[in-house]
């Protein structure tokens, strides 16, 4: 509850080891960066979770965000890169959509209205947002 603060539901334990991110899909399933398993948990509304993304693909992953696809971007700390995965179609990919390198490690990313993708970037003392596309 908003007002109150009140816990509503807890999911994930014993599943999620070091939760960075999360986001919701536009069919309200969860999707949650864990950086030390390496990989995205899918859960459903109830918290039942209904498969991994990113597996072999992802070395530190941090924020995420999902567009009105499905497509799952993620500011992958260890890899100094945006990783898009396809994350309806619920198999396997062994290649992300697309990976966008960067000067820095991202800590978090968003999408604009005009798709443009804006990330959070740390490189040693420096900090800035980068937009591309």
């Amino acid at each position: 509850d908003l007002r109150t603060g009140e816990t509503k539901d807890t999911f994930g334990k014993g599943i999620l080891e070091c939760p960075l991110g999360i986001a919701a899909t536009s069919s309200g399933e969860i999707v949650v960066a864990d950086g030390r398993t390496k990989l995205l948990h899918v859960f459903d509304k109830k918290g039942k979770q209904l498969r991994t993304l990113g597996e072999g693909l992802l070395q530190n992953p941090f924020g995420l965000c999902v567009d009105g696809r499905g497509r799952v971007y993620v500011a992958d700390f260890g890899a100094e890169a945006i990783v898009v995965l396809d994350g309806v179609s619920g198999t396997a990919k062994k290649e992300p959509l697309a990976t966008i390198k960067l000067d820095g490690h991202p800590v978090d990313v968003a999408l604009t209205i005009k798709a443009h993708i804006v990330a959070c970037v740390h490189k040693g003392d420096k900090h800035s947002l980068v937009v591309v596309g």
